[in-house]
C-alpha cells in the first residue's frame, strides 16, 4: 500500500495548506479556481511582433539594430543587455531586456529570431517608454526586510530592483523571487512595502557505469491499451492490483546507473529524488530488475522515468539536442498528495513534481510527458513564459505533446489528454479536439484557452504526420516570445517549416490555421509549379482554394489521366483526356479540405498537393 495520510489529521493538515497557498498556487494540469488566472494589466499586454526580414549578417549586429530602430531605447538612460542566446536547428535566437540606469525594466523582454543567413526574421518587442516615470525611490533596505519579515519570507531569497510598468507610469520597486518547499513564486513591492504584482512561477500539470535492466510499465496507460474509458473494475480505488489492470502493464527495458553495487534510476537526463512531501525514497534495486505493480511505490518512479527517457532520446532523433538537455530531477510522490503536478524552472537543476491524488500523476504518460513539454519550453525559450496567451500556448504545447505520443503508442482515445488521470470521478481532463475559434472562442484563461493550439496543431499532425509535426512545432519554440499571442505563434509555425523544410508543408499548415482564425493571409499556390521534364505546369491552385478551377497546361497534346484525392486517399474525381493541350478540375462543389492531384500521361506524372477552403 502506498504512503498516505489518512484520517482527520489529514484533512486539517490539508485544508490548512489549501488556505495558506491560496494566493500562490496555479495549474497548468488541472485548474478549479478563478485565481490562477492572471488579471493584472501587465499581464494582458499584447507585445509588438514583426515578421520583416532584415538582413544584419552576424547575430553580435543585433544590439546595435535594436537602439536604432526601436524608439523605447532612444531615450536617455535607457540600455539593454542580452539575457539569452541560443542555437536551433534552423536559426539563431537572442533575448534581451531593457535597462534604465542600469536597472532592470521588469517584462521588458525583446526577442530576436534569425536564419542562419544572417537575416532577422521575427521580433517580438516588450520594450516600454520611460517617458513617465515616478518620482518615488526605490524601496529601502529597511522596507525590504520589514516586507520579508512580516510575510514570513526567510533568507536567503532573491531580491533586485525594478521599473514596474502599473499602466500608466513607471514605478520604482522591488522584486522578490522566493522558493520554498513546493512554492515558487515572484512578488512586486512599491517603497511604502505594498505589494503590487504576485505570480505563481511554477508551471503545473500537472562516475556512474549505465546498465540495462527490465521494468513494467503503463504503455501510454491502462484505458487505451485496454480500449475501454474509466468505469469499474478500470478505477484507481487506492491503487489496488485488480486482475484487468495488471493485464495493460508492458514489460520493456531501460538504461539506468548502476554504482555501488546498486541499480539507480537515474541517466543523463532524468534522476527519480526525494524533493517533495511525503517523503518517499526513490526505488533502487540490487539486481537488474524495477518489475513492480500500481500498488507498489516504485511504479510510479519506473513509469515516469522510462517515458521522459524515451522522449528525450525521440526529440533527440529529430535533431533537437539542446532541449533540456540535463539531468531533470523528478518526484513522482510529492504535493502532500494533491491531485496536481508541476515543473519549476530555477532550482538547480529544474525538477517536476507529480502528485497522488485520484489516479496517481506519474500513472500516465500524458501527464508525465504534458509536464515535461513545460520544461521543452522553457529550455528552447527560457523566461518568456508571460501574458494570458503566450501562458496558455505553453499549456497547449504540453496537451499537444502528450496527445502526439499518446497517438504514436496507441490511437484508442488519443485526443482525451490526460486518458487515465482524468475523464473520471476525479476530473475532467482536457481534449485535443476542441472545435473552438480564434479569436472569438478566448476565454482569457491559459487552461480554457490551450485547446485552441493544440487541436490544431494535432489537426496539421493528422495530414503531415508525428515526425514531421513535432519538428516543426519544436523549432517554432525557440522562437517564442513574452506576450506573445496565438497569432505570433502561427506565423512562427509557418516560418519554422519554411527554416527546416524550405516551406514544403506551407498549404496543409496554412489551411489549418486559416480554419481556425489564427492566420488569415495565407499565400496559396506556392506549390503551383512547371517542371520541363513533366512537360506540363499547374495554374491557379490559389483560385482553386475559394471554389475557383486549376488548370493543367501541357507542352503539347497528350493523352491523360487526371485524379483528384481527398486527404484520405479516396478518389473524388477522375478525367480521361484524349490529345489535349489543356484541362481543369473545378473546387467549386468540393467541400474544404487537402486535396491532391495526380496526373498521368503517356510519358510522364506527377502529384501536387492543392487546398479548398
Amino acid at each position: 500500500m502506498k504512503y498516505r495520510i489518512k484520517g482527520s489529521v489529514f484533512r486539517i493538515l490539508f485544508f490548512v495548506l489549501v488556505i495558506l497557498s491560496a494566493s500562490i498556487e496555479s495549474f497548468s494540469q488541472k485548474t478549479y479556481l478563478d485565481r490562477f488566472t492572471s488579471h493584472h494589466s501587465i499581464d494582458l499586454i499584447a507585445c509588438k511582433a514583426s515578421f520583416k526580414q532584415v538582413y544584419i549578417g552576424k547575430a553580435v549586429n543585433v544590439e546595435n539594430y535594436l537602439l536604432t530602430t526601436i524608439g523605447n531605447l532612444q531615450k536617455k538612460g535607457v540600455s539593454m543587455r542580452l539575457t539569452h542566446q541560443t542555437e536551433s536547428p534552423g536559426g539563431v535566437h537572442l533575448l534581451f531586456e531593457q535597462l534604465y540606469n542600469s536597472v532592470k525594466v521588469y517584462r521588458s523582454q525583446i526577442k530576436v529570431n534569425m536564419n542562419k543567413k544572417g537575416s532577422i526574421i521575427s521580433l517580438f518587442d516588450n520594450s516600454f517608454s520611460m517617458n513617465s516615470i515616478s518620482n518615488e525611490a526605490f524601496p529601502s533596505q529597511v522596507v525590504v526586510n520589514s516586507y520579508a519579515k512580516i510575510n514570513g519570507i526567510n533568507k536567503p531569497y532573491r531580491h533586485e530592483k525594478v521599473y514596474f510598468s502599473d499602466g500608466n507610469e513607471m514605478l520604482p520597486a522591488t522584486r522578490f523571487e522566493i522558493f520554498k518547499g513546493d512554492e515558487f513564486y515572484e512578488i512586486i513591492i512599491n517603497n511604502k512595502g505594498i505589494e503590487i504584482y504576485h505570480k505563481d512561477l511554477a508551471l503545473y500539470a500537472k562516475a556512474p557505469q549505465d546498465s540495462i535492466v527490465s521494468c513494467k510499465i503503463f504503455l501510454p496507460d491502462p484505458l487505451t491499451t485496454a480500449n475501454v474509458t474509466y468505469g469499474t473494475p478500470y478505477i484507481d480505488n487506492n491503487d489496488t492490483d485488480v486482475a484487468e489492470l495488471l493485464d495493460q502493464i508492458v514489460s520493456d527495458s531501460m538504461t539506468v546507473t548502476f554504482e555501488n553495487d546498486t541499480f539507480k534510476l537515474e541517466s543523463p537526463y532524468v534522476k527519480i529524488t526525494e524533493h517533495s512531501f511525503p517523503d518517499v525514497q526513490p526505488a533502487v534495486s540490487t539486481t537488474p530488475d524495477f518489475s513492480f505493480t500500481r500498488s507498489q511505490d516504485g511504479f510510479e518512479d519506473v513509469n515516469a522515468f522510462y517515458h521522459i527517457n524515451v522522449f528525450q532520446n525521440y526529440i533527440q532523433s529529430l535533431g533537437f539536442d539542446s532541449l533540456v538537455n540535463y539531468q531533470i530531477h523528478v518526484d513522482v510522490h510529492g504535493l502532500f498528495g494533491q491531485d496536481n503536478s508541476m515543473f519549476i524552472n530555477t532550482t538547480n537543476p529544474p525538477r517536476l513534481t507529480f502528485g497522488e491524488g485520484g489516479v496517481d500523476d506519474a500513472e500516465d504518460a500524458d501527464v508525465i510527458i504534458h509536464e515535461y513539454g513545460h520544461a521543452i519550453s522553457h529550455s528552447a525559450a527560457p523566461f518568456t513564459n508571460s501574458g494570458t496567451e503566450r501562458q496558455a500556448l505553453d499549456e497547449a504545447l504540453g496537451d499537444y505533446l502528450a496527445s502526439s505520443y499518446s497517438r504514436y503508442l496507441n490511437p484508442f482515445k488519443w485526443e482525451n489528454v490526460f486518458s487515465w488521470d482524468g475523464h473520471n470521478e476525479f476530473w475532467l481532463g482536457r481534449s485535443s479536439i476542441s472545435t473552438d475559434h480564434y479569436p472569438e472562442d478566448l476565454q482569457n484563461n491559459l487552461y480554457e484557452d490551450a485547446d485552441i493550439w493544440s487541436s490544431t496543431i494535432m489537426e496539421i499532425w493528422g495530414d503531415i504526420g508525428r515526425e514531421e509535426t513535432d519538428k516543426i512545432m519544436l523549432q517554432s519554440l525557440y522562437s517564442y516570445a513574452s506576450n506573445m499571442t496565438m497569432s505570433d505563434a502561427a506565423l512562427l509555425l509557418i516560418q519554422a517549416d519554411s527554416l527546416l523544410n524550405n516551406g514544403l508543408h506551407h498549404t496543409a499548415i496554412c489551411f489549418r490555421l486559416y480554419n481556425r482564425g489564427l492566420y488569415m493571409n495565407c499565400v496559396l499556390g506556392t506549390e503551383e509549379f512547371r517542371i520541363s521534364d513533366l512537360g506540363f505546369r499547374i495554374l491557379n491552385s490559389q483560385g482553386f482554394a475559394i471554389g475557383k478551377d486549376v488548370f493543367i497546361e501541357f507542352d503539347k497534346p497528350v493523352n491523360a489521366i487526371i485524379r483528384l484525392f481527398d486527404a484520405t486517399g479516396k478518389l473524388v474525381f477522375e478525367k480521361r483526356e484524349k490529345q489535349v493541350v489543356q484541362s481543369m478540375v473545378s473546387g467549386e462543389s468540393l467541400p474544404s479540405g487537402i486535396y491532391f492531384l495526380n496526373i498521368i500521361t503517356q510519358e510522364k506524372s506527377g502529384s501536387l498537393k492543392l487546398i479548398r477552403f
